[in-house]
């Protein structure tokens, strides 16, 4: 039991994890899942090996040392409470909620951490924010990607909120190429291009310090150039400031939940 880990929520995040800590390097732990949704639990525990569905939330931690929690937010108050946690639990929240507001339904567990997941974490690409670092279960962060340790849980629901332009981000791309696929290219040639283009521009930026957007942005803006036309238009377009205010909308959605959440 000291090294089987259980899922409470078995939603497309939690599925990506699983099979992360599953095909990562090294001996893959045994994995326990609830049954909540039926048809994505059966599935994995047909594909991968060492993860097994239990009959319901109570049996996954009863068996398990660590506890995933991911579920959606709006069904934390409807889930939880039903649940008897042990002190020998030790949490792991992936839902965008505060820790003060979960403790009260998880005592008497005490060791609770929350971490930033994606569902890329199979490539191991990202690092994962957590807080508190929790040295317990560093290794199993680890076959999900590089732990990052954040100062405080204000950080974590910050870098959070970011990752809610992540459909932004696809949707732009998706602007660039439908554009050139208007315009002649073949879509397939389109799309392969502008995810290309993707992949390489933001693996040069992932060296240059603090201020690297800035400075790639303006040595790509060449006076009088092509990207300083395009940019300076959507500037004046406000697109900028408007992600701004979305963003600090999610922020706060994420940082003060309501309490029915």
């Amino acid at each position: 039991m000291s090294n089987t880990i259980g899922f409470i929520g078995v939603g497309s995040i939690a599925s990506a994890v699983v099979t992360a800590l599953v095909a990562a390097p090294g001996p893959a732990p045994a994995i326990l899942l609830s049954p909540r949704n039926t048809a994505k639990s059966a599935a994995l525990a047909e594909r991968l090996t060492g993860v097994s569905v239990v009959r319901d939330n109570q049996s996954v931690l009863d068996g398990s040392h660590t506890v995933f929690l991911t579920l959606r937010p709006q069904t934390v108050s409807e889930v939880l409470p039903a649940l008897h946690f042990d002190p020998r639990h030790i949490i792991v929240s992936l839902i965008p909620l505060p820790l003060s507001l979960l403790t009260p339904l998880l005592r008497p567990a005490t060791r609770m951490l929350r971490a930033l997941v994606l569902p890329t974490c199979g490539q191991r690409l990202l690092p994962v924010p957590c807080w508190p670092e929790t040295p317990e279960v560093r290794g199993v962060l680890e076959r999900l990607g590089p732990p990052l340790p954040l100062r405080e849980e204000g950080e974590l629901n910050v870098l959070w909120a970011s990752t809610a332009a992540i459909s932004t981000f696809y949707a732009f791309l998706e602007t660039l190429s439908e554009w050139s696929a208007e315009r002649g290219v073949p879509p397939a040639t389109a799309a392969d291009f502008t995810a290309s283009m993707a992949c390489a521009l933001s693996h040069v930026a992932l060296s240059g310090g603090r201020a690297r957007f800035s400075r790639l942005s303006a040595e790509a803006a060449t006076p009088g150039g092509l990207n300083e036309q395009v940019l300076a238009q959507q500037r004046a377009g406000g697109s900028c400031a408007r992600l701004h205010e979305a963003l600090d909308a999610v922020l706060a959605r994420i940082a003060t939940p309501r309490k029915s959440a």
